[in-house]
C-alpha cells in the first residue's frame, strides 16, 4: 500500500481508502518522534491530497472533528468580541475595525484578536534567552497576513531557511476582513483552504496529527481553541517539542 501511494495520486477514491488504513502506523511512527521530513516521504499524499491531515485527525477524535465549525458562529464571536472589549482597547490599533462589521466580519475579527488579548508565551533567542513575544510576535505566529501578489515559493523558501517556522501556521494573502487566499503552512508547504475558518482547522489538527507542539508565542491561542473548541486533551508525552 504504502509503495503504490509514493507513485499514485488517482484515484482519489483508492488514495484515500488506502491512507485510512494506513494511518495507525503513521501516527504511531510520528508520536514515537520520527521526524517529519522522511514521514513526508514516505507519505506523501498525506501533503497533496486535501483533507488527508483532516481525516487522520478524525481517527484520532472522530466526536470532535466537526467541532470548531459548530462552535465558532456569529453568536459566539460577537461573545469574543465583547470579551475583547472588556480587557482594553489596545488590541484596536492592530486589526483597526471599520465602525460597521457584518457577520462574516465579526467572526473573523474575533478570531484575529485572540492572539491580541490573550497572553504570549515566552520564547528563547539564538543566544539562549528567554523573552516574552510581542502581540505582533503571537499574530504572526498564529496568522502572517502578506499582501496579494507575494511571491509564494520565495516566501516559503526564506521562513525555511530562517528556520523560525518549524510549527504548523497560517498564511493569509490579502486584507484580513477579504483575504483572497488563505493557506495552512506545514514543512515548508502551503497547503489551500477555502477560508480562514477552514485553515485555522487544519492547523489545529496539524498540530496532533503531525505531533508539533503548539508555537511558544501563541501557545494561549491553540489552547483557547483546544479546550473551548474541540474539548479534546493531550499529554505532553503525546507531542515532540521543536
Amino acid at each position: 500500500m504504502v509503495s503504490w501511494m509514493k507513485s499514485n495520486r488517482q484515484p482519489e477514491r483508492q488514495v484515500r481508502d488506502l491512507m485510512k488504513k494506513t494511518a495507525p502506523a503513521r501516527l504511531q511512527e510520528l508520536k514515537e518522534g520520527d521526524e517529519l521530513g522522511p514521514v513526508l516521504l514516505k507519505y506523501p499524499r498525506l501533503m497533496d491530497t486535501p483533507g488527508m491531515i483532516e481525516q487522520d485527525y478524525s481517527m484520532l477524535y472522530p466526536d470532535h472533528a466537526n467541532n470548531l465549525y459548530e462552535k465558532w458562529n456569529a453568536k459566539s464571536s460577537r461573545k469574543v468580541m465583547d470579551w475583547a472589549i472588556l480587557q482594553g482597547s489596545g488590541w484596536e490599533k492592530y486589526l483597526k475595525l471599520p465602525e460597521t462589521l457584518t457577520e462574516e466580519a465579526t467572526i473573523l475579527a474575533a478570531l484575529y484578536v485572540l492572539p491580541l488579548v490573550l497572553p504570549t508565551g515566552m520564547r528563547t533567542n539564538s543566544a539562549g534567552k528567554r523573552f516574552k513575544s510581542s502581540k505582533t510576535d503571537a499574530t504572526r505566529a498564529f496568522i502572517d497576513c502578506q499582501p496579494v501578489g507575494t511571491n509564494l515559493p520565495q516566501y516559503l523558501q526564506r521562513n525555511g531557511e530562517e528556520g523560525t517556522r518549524k510549527q504548523p501556521y497560517i498564511l493569509v494573502l490579502g486584507d484580513w476582513l477579504s483575504p483572497s487566499q488563505q493557506f495552512l503552512v506545514v514543512g515548508g508547504i502551503a497547503l489551500p483552504h477555502g477560508s480562514t475558518l477552514a485553515a485555522i482547522d487544519a492547523c489545529f489538527k496539524a498540530f496532533y496529527v503531525l505531533n508539533f507542539e503548539y508555537p511558544a508565542a501563541c501557545k494561549a491561542v491553540w489552547q483557547f481553541f483546544q479546550h473551548g473548541c474541540y474539548s479534546v486533551t493531550r499529554a505532553s508525552s503525546d507531542v515532540s517539542a521543536l
